[in-house]
């Protein structure tokens, strides 16, 4: 009985189990899924499993994957070699799952030209700009998106570098020469690129780093002496088709920190200047320093605003849509963008238009090609001479019939309208860009390469600007039209053999041998016609102009043809050693100095390999560098040794003859190139588990040899000439620091700083006939033991009161340089730095007179700059603010000391509002207003401090979560919202303390107003 209930108990319990497996078979599902890595492209080969058990599976090609799980299993685990660990929530399938890198930045790849390397192994200051920082600023310039991103590196946004369309340029580790090259040069994608980087799409850019010492720049010879940016577009991948669009809408207003002088305080102006001439000081009548109109407008109230009617916020419209994709034989990324901005002056305007293909072919198992074409068109529209400071504000901007009237102040002669200028002037500029690249390579063997690198660029631009018979500028000509059409070709051959060899894990060799070949044409016909009798053609009326036609041609041609190599070795994986020699030929140089030598080496020293060092956990990397090397600066101007001469019309014996008469330039057959010598000791460090990395690089450059002028007799016919002769030094300390306080999977945080300083000093001139040491040229400024674009000028020491010694001040000594005898209160008051003695020696004790040797200098470099960011990731939020800092810097400032600036206090200009001096209100900063003559040494007052701190970006952006991209079939949709130049704390006046605005009556290209602006920008992709 008992063994019967056993068994039937038995076959209970089996039939249970039995039953519980069945239903548990039962009760499973698939789940499906696909695993993407950072930059959003399919992962093959990530393990997906199932938390708490054996079973899992990997990823296919398209980082797919397909799973059977139990109703119970809750979460999944993806795994990757070299990525962090990933625990995601089993929902409803299909799953989409992004895993990010370790944060190991030894691996990171960098690009440091002929090849790339990880950025554990560079031995070169080579620096990797970070792009999701640097694409947070929106401009069309990617020049400008470098700024604050890498140590050393300035950007200078010169006249006009700030108006649509306008671009800047690099100066990297200060200023290395005086009379020559100080710019760094592009390479893209390989190409050195002449004539600037306009043609870039922002976000075609996969990457971009910076060249900064002897042996990284090595490679590039004499091209590369003052700095390499290296920049590589996107390319195709082997994957499925990615779709990506990227547009935004910036609206920008005006950033500005002072006032101009309202209707009634100009008025105030104008009287205390005409009363400054009175012998008596008693104020004129109203009428006699007033027009009719001027005096309606006084007594009513009626002013202009100058600013009002001339500045509109302005607007940027930007789209971008890419593909990307490909098969293992064939990758192909192709992108076309559209660019508008719709500045905050009318009529100045910018349209671009891209686009650019990029193909990777792979032909056999050991043939490929690449072939990359990338197509700019754009439309510059400038402004024509605006400016809303100087402008009166007495009068009216239109008449009663609501037409713009030509004199607001009702006379004639006096300044014309800006909105008449506006509307009675045109400056267009049309440009064409063409690139294409062909660079096939052939794999030799597993350890030997063969490259072939050939590139055309062609660009083409046309400008034309029409001044009416009615404008300013135009109106006693009968209207003026030029066309000025410039074409730009560029061939390019490079042929570059690389051999790689692992003799084993402790010993690593490379060998690079490179062959270039470039040639660069330039072509310039300048048209200028005036006079015409029909103005409805404008500049394309040229041929009509009855004034007089005048036609400029410019053709240039250097041809360049260069060898290099690089030798690495790799010992242990601790101490590498890296040479480099390239010897340069170049059509620009004199006859007997063609080539140049360009020699560098480098050693490192990975200490954190060391086993003394190894069992530190809190040190991560540690690696020193010492880079040395000796490269030439080349010459930036074709010809400059040579004698060149120049077309000229004359009258002889009553007839018109045309001939030619030498240049102002006297040649020196003898001419040669720059030399710049550098020592570069840098530290990467990572610690404390990577919350802490950076490095810290010093460096010293000599240049030698420096291409200077000296001014030659003018009996000769000649102005100047060039020469070689002295030496000037730039030394600095470069810092790049990261902190990742907070690194989790729900929220991210860090924070980083780039600092950099920068002193440049001019070490040496040259000798007189004697053998004596010349130590300075007051003609062009250059003086040793200063900087060498040092500012010299007597030093401002407040203003005359009443009650001071007139008769013995030093500015009324006879002696003086300048001799004033009436000095009277609202003077500028100039310092007594300096004395002779009977030698003629300085004493630098004070003489009781003002001469040229009391003139101070002052360096306008800054003593250094920086940028400050917070990076904070929270979920789908992503937040990003970036301070940018300059310390130290000095400028002249226009707007206190240029006439057509409205800076020397005459009341004929409006002008920035400053406390000036009147016998009511004796002011000590400012001088007295004076009709008919700009204060005396007025220059002294406008060397001012033009350091700042600006809030330069904050930027908020959210991602929307997989869930509701998978609903809409997408794979990413991310919006966000970015502030630009939110707030700047100066003490310069002006719009811009980088640069300054355009002169009124210029009609140059002299700069553009700085300006705050907001984006709202979208990015999806699918």
């Amino acid at each position: 009985m008992v063994k019967t209930i056993n068994q039937r108990k038995q076959i209970v319990v089996a039939f249970l189990f039995f039953f519980a497996f069945s239903i548990s078979a039962f009760a499973q599902k698939t789940i499906k899924g696909t695993v993407l890595d950072e930059s959003g492209m399919p992962l093959p080969g990530a393990s997906v499993s199932i938390k708490g058990t054996t079973k899992g599976t990997s990823t296919n090609f398209d980082g797919e994957f397909s799973l059977t799980v139990s109703e119970n299993a809750k979460t999944l685990i993806i795994a990757y070699l070299g990525y962090k660990t990933k625990e995601v929530a089993i929902t409803t399938s299909p799953i989409k799952v992004t895993i990010l890198p370790e944060e190991n930045s030894l691996d990171e790849i960098i690009v440091v030209g002929y090849g790339t390397r990880k950025r554990s192994d560079l031995v070169g200051a080579v620096a990797k700009a970070d792009l999701s920082k640097a694409t947070a600023t929106p401009t069309s310039d990617v020049t400008e998106m470098l700024r604050g991103r890498v140590s050393g590196l300035q950007v200078d946004v010169g006249g006009g570098s700030l108006r649509p369309g306008g671009t800047s340029e690099i100066l990297l580790r200060g200023r290395s020469s005086i009379e020559g090259n100080v710019s760094g040069i592009y390479v893209v994608d390989g190409i050195i690129r002449e004539g600037g980087i306009e043609d870039i799409n922002p976000d075609d850019i996969e990457s971009i780093e910076v060249l900064k010492d002897a042996s990284a720049q090595a490679i590039y010879g004499a091209k590369g002496s003052n700095g390499v940016i290296l920049i590589t577009t996107k390319r195709g991948g082997n994957n499925k088709v990615n779709v990506s669009y990227h547009g935004f809408l910036t609206t920008k207003t005006l950033e500005r920190n002072f006032d101009v002088y309202s209707g009634q305080e100009f008025a105030q102006l104008r009287r205390e200047a005409v009363r400054s001439t009175n012998a008596n000081d008693e104020y004129p009548n109203d009428a006699d320093i007033f027009s009719a109109i001027e005096l309606n407008a006084i007594n009513n109230n009626e002013f202009v605003d100058w600013e009002e009617e001339l500045v509109a916020p302005g607007i940027v419209n930007s789209h971008s849509l890419s593909i990307v994709g490909g098969t293992e034989m064939t990758k192909v990324y192709g992108s076309i963008s559209y660019f508008n901005e719709e500045g905050i002056i009318p009529s100045s305007n910018y349209t671009r238009k891209n686009l650019r293909l990029n193909v990777d072919q792979k032909i056999t198992d050991k043939i490929s090609a690449r072939f990359d074409i990338n197509i700019l068109n754009d439309l510059s529209e400038r402004a024509a001479n605006v400016n809303v400071i100087t402008t009166s504000p007495l009068g009216r901007a239109y008449n009663d019939d609501g037409t713009i009237t030509r004199f607001p102040s009702g006379e004639d002669g006096t300044a014309i309208n800006p909105l008449w200028n506006l509307r009675e002037q045109d400056h267009d500029e049309k440009g064409n860009d063409f690139v294409v690249n062909f660079i096939p390579t052939y794999q030799i063997t597993d350890d030997l390469k063969y490259q072939l690198t050939t590139s055309l660029t062609r660009k083409t631009s046309e400008r034309g600007q029409y001044q009416s018979s009615l404008s300013s500028a135009g109106d006693s000509d009968r209207g003026i039209a030029r066309i000025d059409n410039q074409l730009r070709e560029a061939f390019f051959i490079e042929n570059i053999l690389t051999y790689n060899k692992e003799f084993n894990p402790d010993n690593i060799f490379n060998l690079t041998l490179v062959q270039t070949m470039d040639e660069n044409k330039f072509t310039q016909t300048f048209t200028e016609g005036r006079g015409f009798p029909n103005e409805s053609l404008g500049y394309d009326g040229i041929t009509n102009a009855i004034g007089g036609v005048d036609v400029f041609r410019n053709k240039t041609k250097t041809r360049n043809l260069s060898y290099m190599a690089r030798a690495r070795y790799d010992f242990l994986n601790k101490y590498q050693i890296v040479g480099t020699v390239r010897r340069d030929g170049s059509s620009v140089n004199a006859a007997d100095f063609k080539w140049t030598t360009n020699p560098a080496i480098g050693l490192s020293w990975k200490a954190h390999n060391e086993e003394f060092i190894q069992n530190l956990e809190k040190i991560q990397e540690l690696k020193l560098r010492v880079t040395y090397g000796s490269l030439i600066n080349s010459l930036s101007t074709p010809y400059t040794s040579l004698f060149t001469a120049e077309g000229q019309n004359y009258i002889f014996d009553g007839q018109s003859a045309s001939g030619y008469s030498p240049s102002v330039i006297l040649p020196n057959p003898s001419l040669e190139h720059e030399r710049i010598t550098t020592l570069n000791i840098g530290l990467d460090f990572s610690v404390f588990d990577r919350f802490l990395s950076g490095s810290i690089e010093y460096y010293d450059q000599v240049t030698s040899n420096l291409l200077l002028r000296r001014g030659v007799p003018s009996t000769t016919g000649y102005q100047f000439t060039f020469f070689n002769a002295g030496e000037a030094k730039n030394s600095g300390l470069e810092l790049s620091l990261t902190a990742n306080l907070i690194n989790n999977d729900d929220f991210r945080w860090s924070v980083s700083t780039i600092w950099s300083n920068n002193k440049n000093e001019l070490l040496s001139l040259y000798n007189d006939g004697e053998g004596n040491a010349i130590l300075e040229d007051d003609a062009y400024n250059y003086y040793v033991g200063q900087p060498t674009n040092v500012l010299r000028q007597y030093q401002f020491d407040g203003i005359w009161q009443e009650g001071d010694d007139f008769a013995n001040a030093p500015q009324a000594n006879p002696d003086s340089a300048l001799t004033q005898t009436d000095l009277r209160p609202g003077d500028i008051k100039i310092r007594d730095t300096n004395g002779v003695d009977a030698d003629g020696n300085l004493t630098g004790v004070p003489d009781g007179k003002i001469t040229q040797e009391d003139r101070v200098f002052t360096d306008p470099n800054p003593d250094w700059f920086a940028s400050f960011s917070s990076t904070m990731q929270y979920k789908g939020f992503d937040l990003f603010l970036d301070f940018y800092a300059v310390e130290g810097a000095t400028k002249v400032n226009p707007f206190l000391s240029d006439f057509n600036n409205g800076g020397t206090i005459s009341g004929k200009l409006n002008g920035v509002k400053v406390p000036y001096y009147t016998p009511e209100n004796p002011s000590t900063t400012f001088p007295r207003a004076n009709f008919d003559a700009a204060p005396q040494y007025l220059n002294s007052l406008a060397i001012k401090d033009a350091s700042y701190l600006r809030l330069r970006t904050v930027s908020l952006g959210y991602t929307l979560p997989d869930a509701l991209t998978t609903k809409l079939q997408l794979d990413q949709i991310k919006v966000y919202i970015t502030g630009t130049n939110l707030f700047t704390n100066t003490d310069y006046i002006g719009y811009s303390p980088e640069v300054n605005i355009r002169s009124t009556f210029s009609n140059a290209d002299t700069g553009y107003p700085d300006a705050t602006a907001f984006t709202f920008g979208v990015k999806v992709k699918l």
